[in-house]
């Protein structure tokens, strides 16, 4: 059996989109979790899957290529890598003090609105719009996923006319007011928490 590198030589290639480009290649040395991570938010821990993106030695995520020659890892090995990082836990319990992030989503569309953002209060307002988000957790908050890419647990929201009109009623805490003009406009379908572990 061929003995595993400890480092991997990993060329990231900029996949940027310009009209006339002259790519730069980085190279950086990973080790061999360092790479699974990398591909994790796109292939999940599909074992199978994650096997032939390290035999094909190219990954195309966000705006770079990462190159690097094969790699045949045996099964055992790659299932023991896998095991280490993180996945979905419905038994996961909603809380509060771990969300950083609020993802509203309309079909394909999100809009992301970080958690001290929304906890600004606006001046002689007893409470802040993050304060009146959590109100909403009552009216049916369930576990989703697990965000490889955000590196956080994801509870969701699906919003109904009633769950909906009391988003809107909270307009009026959200700073700055642009933000919540933007919100109205956007007519969010659920509501995303994300809370580390």
């Amino acid at each position: 059996m061929p003995t595993l590198p400890s480092k991997i030589r990993v060329k990231l290639i900029s996949e940027a989109a310009e009209y006339v480009s002259i790519s730069h290649v980085l190279q950086r040395d990973f080790s061999l979790p360092e790479l699974i991570e990398v591909m994790l938010p796109v292939l999940g821990k599909d074992a199978h899957r994650v096997r032939r993106i390290l035999q094909a030695g190219t990954l195309s995520t966000g705006e770079y290529r990462y190159r690097w020659e094969a790699l045949e890892i045996p099964e055992e090995e790659l299932d023991r890598i896998l095991q280490e990082f993180p996945g979905p836990d419905p038994a996961q319990i909603f809380q509060p003090e771990n969300c950083f992030l609020v993802r509203l989503r309309r079909g394909q569309e999100t809009l992301d609105l970080p958690q001290e953002n929304a906890a600004r209060k606006r001046l002689f307002v007893r409470r802040s719009f993050w304060e009146g988000l959590l109100g909403l957790v009552k009216k049916g908050l369930r576990y989703s996923d697990y965000s490889h890419a955000e590196k956080a647990d994801v509870f969701v929201l699906d919003l109904d006319s009633e769950s909906a009109e009391m988003l809107r009623g909270l307009l009026p805490l959200l700073k700055p007011r642009s933000a919540a003009g933007q919100l109205e406009r956007f007519r969010p379908e659920r509501i995303e928490w994300l809370c580390r572990r």
